[in-house]
């Protein structure tokens, strides 16, 4: 079995639970964790590779939205939420993409928020 390097080029901060959900259109997905150069997030259908997204932080990340591609996407996990009825959870790497001056000190501003709470 092939393995692959590690192409990530900025240490990414977890991002708890109760900070992490939020609702974006038709498209529930959780925060999982986020760097300055993208995020991952877990959701409840697959994403293409490329895709294009947007991704809201929650109001106490300072609710900035951000821009980005799918640069990948894999299952996650299953759950049984009824008798032979399963759930099927997705995680993607988002790259962020073309973002403006604000969307930048408002990430910055979420790292430093994320790191700030990780050291207590």
């Amino acid at each position: 079995m092939a393995t692959t390097s590690e192409r990530r080029r900025f240490v990414r901060l977890p991002v708890p639970p109760r900070l992490g959900g939020t609702r974006v259109e038709r498209h529930h997905m959780r925060l999982v964790d986020l760097s300055p150069g993208g995020a991952r997030v877990e959701h409840e259908h697959p994403f293409s590779e490329g895709f294009l997204c947007f991704l809201k932080l929650s109001p106490a990340l300072g609710g900035v939205w951000l821009q980005g591609e799918v640069a990948w996407s894999r299952e996650a996990g299953r759950r049984e939420v009824g008798e032979g009825e399963w759930v099927i959870s997705y995680q993607s790497g988002i790259r962020f993409t073309m973002l403006t001056l604000g969307q930048r000190e408002g990430l910055t501003a979420a790292l430093e928020f994320l790191k700030a709470a990780e050291e207590v």
